[in-house]
């Protein structure tokens, strides 16, 4: 997906216009719902933040643990289009033909009734930058990290519950820790994304910089270069299956809005496929960057569903288990979490890792209370992808594009990674004998465990709702999602060669449809 298709939906389109009704039942289109339905929660990655509802286990906290240690992997927030056909580069398409019929024909109206603004609309969006939006969503899950995890992982009395105070950056000892160290790729939107969660994070005490209380390692964001918070750069492995796949679906899904708003159009027009998905598309963008859209109204409840879907399919098969190097563009991350539990640095790779950036503790410290690592939210799945966990994982061919509307399943970006995701490894010290049927819903103070009978766990949790952990090898017997950080440390050599990176990225097998495990079938 981070490269152009060189295939258009047009051919697809024309093909799949024969078989549309041309007087489609009459179905409620609205900016609102008689249901209640809500869009925004449908727009797959391109939805607003929300906590996700959850994923099948329990939320809350275990009693008599110590919140020990938080890393964060982090998507950026609501940005403009990026330029490729099934997002940004399809918008300015579909405005351009819009301009050129006007040319071609002036004086003539373009839209008739719910399509009449059109003779008036002027495509205004941007490209590839983060909004002011999203600078607000990025400053707010900092400060939302700290009132949730930073206020614990610091020891925060009531005097310093409030926000950050550099006074608290010590040992247990109390001495003096380094500045803490955090990570982003070079990419402006992901830069501008770090900064802004950090701020949010750090207090920005009377709007001035907040830069003075951490240091900020910018890795490169090119091809090839070595980077797993960007990690589809290094590896040229099929990264195609899921747009290859959703334009099938879009095809099919699109036929009945096609022949309904092609009524409010000139014969002549030929609205297509890829038109169709255009208007949903600059819908979510301008209401991202404009507060609201005239195309909003445009669709039914299920074309929002599909619209959704047809996302899903294409991150699915492209970073997830659909993609034959879902887990490997994962993997580095992976390896890097368990390098810093060992509290070890990296001095070699054979995946995504750039130990260049990894073998020393200016750029990859070991020991701090928590780590941020801002990124994208293809990074996010493939590394769900690469730990394997089966409830995300919807079968042995990928997710299905023969059919007209979404099916139910369990792998919805809309709740993995809408803007401002956030995949969290907490890491827990617990009396031995715990049993984690007891959790409640906040940590008011964090517990010092002197005790030696103490044993670490380790607890994934995405937009705020634990992750189920079967599949994940050594972790099959965790209980409501805490698994021991040596059996989980034990399973990374087994992740690793799950991944296959060397023969994902760089190998040769066959392409032209989704796998099942996210790795290349054998």
């Amino acid at each position: 997906m981070k490269y152009l298709l060189g295939v258009t939906l047009a051919t697809l389109a024309t093909a799949a216009s024969s078989s549309a009704s041309s007087s489609p039942a009459s179905v409620p289109t609205g900016a609102t719902y008689a249901s209640g339905f809500d869009m925004k929660k449908h727009w797959a990655n391109l939805s607003p933040y929300k906590d996700a509802d959850s994923f099948g286990v329990p939320s809350g906290v275990p009693e008599d643990c110590e919140l020990s240690q938080v890393h964060v992997l982090h998507r950026h927030a609501e940005r403009f289009p990026s330029n490729y056909p099934l997002d940004g580069e399809g918008m300015q398409d579909f405005a351009a033909k819009l301009t050129n019929y006007s040319k071609k024909h002036p004086g003539k109206a373009v839209g008739t009734g719910p399509l009449k603004f059109l003779n008036n609309w002027d495509y205004l969006i941007g490209e590839d930058l983060l909004t002011e939006t999203g600078a607000a969503t990025e400053a707010t899950s900092g400060a939302h990290f700290w009132t949730k995890y930073g206020r614990l992982l610091y020891r925060a009395d009531r005097e310093h519950v409030v926000g950050w105070d550099s006074s608290l950056n010590v040992y247990p000892n109390g001495t003096s820790r380094p500045k803490p160290v955090f990570r982003t790729t070079s990419q402006e939107r992901i830069l501008e994304s770090a900064r802004w969660w950090l701020s949010g994070f750090f207090g920005n005490t009377g709007a001035n910089s907040s830069y003075d209380q951490y240091d900020l390692v910018i890795i490169p964001e090119v091809y090839p270069f070595n980077n797993t918070l960007a990690s589809y750069d290094s590896c040229p492995g099929d990264q195609t299956e899921g747009d290859d796949a959703a334009e099938t679906f879009i095809a099919r899904y699109t036929q009945h809005a096609r022949s309904r708003l092609s009524a409010y159009l000139p014969r002549d027009f030929n609205l297509t496929a890829s038109d169709v998905l255009a208007m949903q598309n600059i819908c979510v963008y301008e209401y991202t960057s404009l507060s609201g859209s005239s195309f909003c109204s445009l669709f039914t409840e299920q074309e929002w569903k599909d619209f959704e879907y047809n996302i899903d399919v294409q991150f699915y098969g492209d970073y997830a288990y659909g993609s034959p190097s879902g887990r490997a563009q994962g993997i580095g991350y992976v390896v890097e979490l368990a390098a810093r539990l060992q509290q070890k640095l990296l001095t070699s790779s054979d995946t995504s890792v750039n130990y260049t950036y990894d073998n020393n503790t200016k750029q990859f410290p070991l020991g701090q209370p928590f780590y941020m690592d801002m990124s994208h939210d293809d990074i996010i799945l493939s590394v769900i992808s690469a730990l394997g966990l089966e409830y995300f994982n919807y079968g042995p061919k990928g997710l299905p594009v023969d059919l007209d509307h979404a099916p139910k399943r369990t792998f919805r970006t809309s709740e993995m990674t809408p803007f401002g995701a956030r995949f969290m490894s907490e890491i827990w010290t617990c009396p031995s004998n715990v049993t984690f049927d007891a959790l409640n819903p906040v940590l008011y103070t964090n517990p010092q465990l002197k005790s030696k009978d103490t044993k670490s766990y380790i607890r994934f949790v995405l937009n705020n709702a634990p992750l189920p952990l079967e599949g994940l090898v050594g972790c099959e017997h965790a209980k409501n999602g805490f698994c021991p950080v040596d059996k989980f440390l034990k399973a990374v050599p087994t992740l690793k060669e799950k991944a296959e990176y060397q023969k994902a990225c760089f190998g040769n097998y066959t392409t032209g449809s989704q796998v099942g495990d996210g790795a290349p079938d054998s």
